[in-house]
C-alpha cells in the first residue's frame, strides 16, 4: 500500500501501528469531476480528520493533498474499474475478486468509526464492511443513472446496515427517505462579466468528459440548427474521456465523426480535458452561453452553477439537481428559439437565484 504525499501528516497503514482515525473516505474514481468536488465538500464541513483510499494517484488525490489530508492508493482488483464503468451488471461476477479486497479494507482500516464512500463500487464495498463499520454514503451522478433495481437495492442495503445517506439533490434522494440532501458547494465565478466587450461573434460551449449520457451529439445538432437559423457563433466542446471503458473512447470517436457529416468542422473548436479551475473559469467567462444538453438529468449539475456564477447563460435539463437551486423556465432568448425544434420541453433556461449559494 502507497502512502498519500501530504506534508506531516503521515500514518503507517498498519492495523495497530496507525494513529486512528474518526473517517475514512473511500473513492472509486481517480479522476476530479464533481461528485468528487462534491465529496470534498462535505467532508470539510464534517470537521473531522479524514484518510482517503483512492484506486490511483490522480486530480483526486493532488485535490485532497492540497487540503493537508492523508490518502492511501488502495487499488481495486485487477480488470473490475474498467468492467464495472460500462457494464455494471458484471459486478456480481467479480466478487471472487472483491471479498478479499474488502476483508483487506476491513483488517487495514478497522480502527476507523466511520465510512463514506462515493461511486457505486464504493457503496459496495461500504456496505458489505457495515456490519463491522457504521458507514456513511454520498450519492453521486453515476448512482442516479443506475436503473430503478439497483438504486432500490443499495437503498435497502444502507437502512439494513444503518448506513447514514447524503445526496446531492432532492432528485437523488428520492429513493432515500431519510436521506439528507447537501448541493455541492461552487467556488467558480463570483465576478461580474461585461459581456458587451466580447463582440458580435457568440461562444456557445458544453463542459463535461465524453460519455453518451453527457449528449455532446446533441450538442452538435444544436449546433447546426443555430448556424442554420444565421446564429453567428463558434462552438466550444470541452472536456475529454477520463473513464477506463472502451464505449467512452469508441464514442469520443463518433462525435468527431458527427462534426465532419455536419459540416461543423469550421465552427466547433475541442479544448480536450482542461486541467485546474483557473482555466475552467476562464474559458466559462468567454462563454455567452452553457449548453448542457446532458441526455438525461444531473443530480446536481455544478457545472450549470459554475456558468452562472461566470457570467454565462444556461441551458440544462429540467430534471437536474441545479434546477432546485435556480430559477428554471421554459422560454429562451430570441436567438435560441431555434432550440426548441431540438431540445423539446425537457430543457430550462435557468438563472441565477438570490440566496442559492451557501
Amino acid at each position: 500500500m502507497r502512502l498519500g504525499s501530504s506534508p506531516g501528516n503521515r500514518v503507517s497503514g498498519k492495523a495497530g501501528a496507525s494513529t486512528p482515525r474518526p473517517l475514512v473516505v473511500h473513492n472509486s474514481n481517480a479522476q476530479m469531476g464533481g461528485a468528487e468536488a462534491s465529496l470534498l465538500a462535505a467532508v470539510a464541513e464534517s470537521g473531522l480528520r479524514p484518510l482517503f483510499l483512492v484506486p490511483a494517484e490522480g486530480a483526486l488525490s493532488r485535490a485532497i493533498a492540497s487540503r493537508g489530508w492523508e490518502w492511501h492508493v488502495v487499488p481495486w482488483p485487477r480488470g473490475l474499474a474498467g468492467l464495472t464503468q460500462s457494464r455494471w451488471f458484471a459486478l456480481p461476477l467479480i466478487l471472487p475478486g472483491l471479498i478479499p479486497y474488502l476483508f483487506r479494507l476491513r483488517r487495514e482500516f478497522r480502527d476507523a468509526g466511520m465510512v463514506w464512500s462515493s461511486g457505486v463500487k464504493s457503496h459496495g464495498a461500504c456496505l458489505l464492511l457495515s456490519p463491522w463499520l457504521r458507514s456513511r454514503l454520498l450519492f453521486d451522478v453515476r448512482d442516479f443513472l443506475r436503473p430503478p433495481a439497483v438504486r432500490k437495492a443499495i437503498a435497502w442495503a444502507s437502512r439494513r446496515f444503518g448506513c447514514r445517506v447524503a445526496a446531492n439533490s432532492r432528485a437523488v434522494a428520492a429513493d432515500f427517505p431519510a436521506a439528507e440532501v447537501r448541493y455541492p458547494l461552487v467556488a467558480l465565478g463570483r465576478k461580474p462579466v461585461d459581456r458587451r466587450a466580447s463582440g458580435g461573434k457568440r461562444i456557445i460551449s458544453h463542459l463535461a468528459y465524453f460519455a453518451p449520457y453527457k449528449g455532446q451529439d446533441l450538442f452538435l445538432t444544436c449546433a447546426r440548427k443555430l448556424l442554420d437559423s444565421g446564429v453567428d457563433a463558434e462552438f466550444w466542446v470541452i472536456g475529454d474521456v477520463i473513464y477506463p471503458a472502451d464505449a467512452y473512447a469508441r464514442y469520443r470517436e463518433r462525435i468527431y465523426e458527427i462534426t465532419g457529416r455536419l459540416r461543423l468542422s469550421a465552427h466547433v473548436r475541442f479544448f480536450g480535458k482542461v486541467e485546474g479551475p483557473d482555466e475552467v473559469q476562464r474559458l466559462l467567462e468567454q462563454s455567452h452561453l452553457l449548453l448542457h444538453c446532458t441526455r438525461e438529468p444531473e443530480p446536481y449539475g455544478r457545472a450549470v452553477m459554475e456558468a452562472l456564477l461566470c457570467g454565462s447563460e444556461a441551458i440544462c435539463h429540467r430534471g437536474s439537481g441545479v434546477a432546485e437551486v435556480t430559477d428554471a423556465g421554459a422560454e429562451f432568448p430570441e436567438w435560441l428559439k431555434p432550440l426548441h425544434d431540438v431540445l423539446g420541453p425537457e430543457y430550462v433556461r435557468v438563472a441565477l437565484r438570490s440566496g442559492a449559494i451557501r
